[in-house]
């Protein structure tokens, strides 16, 4: 016999179900208004100077090249 038909036949007992004096009432949460997102910058813009180190708008960094390819750098 299981331990749940044992305690339901003897006690009473129905463990899958909380007894009444033991349920939980959780309160209502209200729920938060529209929250508007902050908007993202744009990426800084692409130069064709070398020395200059841009940021994208996922945080990544890169250099541009002659040819006005993105060279990303490692992240340290």
């Amino acid at each position: 016999m299981r331990i749940a038909d044992f305690l339901y036949r003897k006690l009473g007992l129905n463990i899958f179900k909380a007894a009444p004096h033991l349920r939980i009432q959780t309160p209502e949460i209200p729920t938060p208004s529209k929250v508007e997102p902050e908007p993202l910058e744009p990426p800084t813009p692409i130069n064709a100077s070398i020395d200059v180190i841009h940021i994208g708008p996922r945080g990544g960094r890169y250099k541009v090249d002659a040819k006005g390819r993105k060279i990303y750098l490692k992240a340290s």
